[in-house]
């Protein structure tokens, strides 16, 4: 009595082990999908009274995105922005520059480039971020490390404003006397971690990248489980937040395999963010 009890539940625990096995093995592609996502994001403001359309491109880290980087290229000419803003981890110290360049050269001949660098391109070349700088300036990206540049399109002008990924204090504090109270201000900043203290200084959208959607997202419940800077569960992931009527957008970045191999992005495809500035 007891061998025939036992060999029902044994069969029980077998079929449950396998369909969860299998639901594990089948669901693996689906939760590390790297397909590219593309956001939308519309920011109404009473600061101009037509519309600006950006494309923000954050933690590309060099990784390819198909042939000539038109897996990148082609959907930004889809959108058709007025400018295109590189929010910082452009280039990997460890993974190169080739893909990055190209991409860079591709969109510069088609939109003004902005461009403020991340931690990582600190650590690129023995000569620092002052090589990536030049050659940026040099292929026509406008490159703000502390600097302040007056984008004008379709009847209106936005002021973008951009500080270094490492120690910028003194860029900030620059930024910071640019604004203008009567223009719509813009701020490039790397950390995201930092927008409650960025928020009460006259900037009304601060764009940010770096966390890189958390890396392990289990929605609707984790959004988020590690970014740097900010630990464990960590609050600035991906989207849209507000604080002291100051907007910010996080964008989840680009990077993904080989690199994420260790670390796999887990319900958090890469993401391009389509950005529409309008007037009420």
């Amino acid at each position: 009595m007891q061998s025939s009890n036992k060999t029902p539940m044994t069969r029980k625990k077998f079929i449950l082990i396998s369909a969860l096995l299998s639901a594990f093995i089948i669901g693996i592609p689906f939760a590390c999908n790297e397909t590219l996502s593309v956001s939308d994001c519309t920011v109404t403001t009473d600061k101009m009274n037509g519309s600006i359309k950006l494309a923000f491109v954050s933690d590309v880290h060099n990784t390819p995105y198909g042939r000539n980087m038109n897996g990148l290229v082609n959907k930004i000419k889809k959108f058709d922005p007025d400018a295109v803003i590189f929010g910082g981890d452009l280039f990997d110290n460890e993974w190169g520059e080739p893909n990055s360049i190209l991409l860079t050269e591709r969109l510069v001949k088609l939109y003004p480039c902005f461009y403020s660098l991340g931690n990582h391109e600190f650590h690129k070349y023995d000569a620092g971020a002052d090589l990536i700088k030049s050659n940026m300036r040099a292929i026509g990206v406008h490159v703000l490390d502390g600097r302040t540049f007056d984008l004008y399109a379709n009847g209106s002008t936005v002021r973008i404003h951009g500080i270094d990924g490492v120690s910028s204090a003194d860029q900030l504090k620059n930024c910071r006397s640019l604004t203008a109270p009567d223009m719509f201000n813009i701020l490039i900043n790397h950390y995201p971690e930092e927008f409650p203290m960025l928020s009460e200084m006259g900037f009304d959208l601060v764009l940010s990248g770096h966390a890189h959607g958390g890396q392990i997202r289990i929605p609707p419940f984790i959004k988020g489980l590690f970014s740097p800077g900010q630990g464990f569960f960590p609050k600035y992931t991906s989207g849209e937040y507000f604080s002291h009527g100051s907007e910010l957008i996080v964008s989840r970045g680009l990077q993904r395999s080989p690199r994420d191999l260790l670390i796999p992005r887990v319900f958090n495809r890469p993401e391009l963010v389509f950005i529409t500035i309008k007037g009420k």
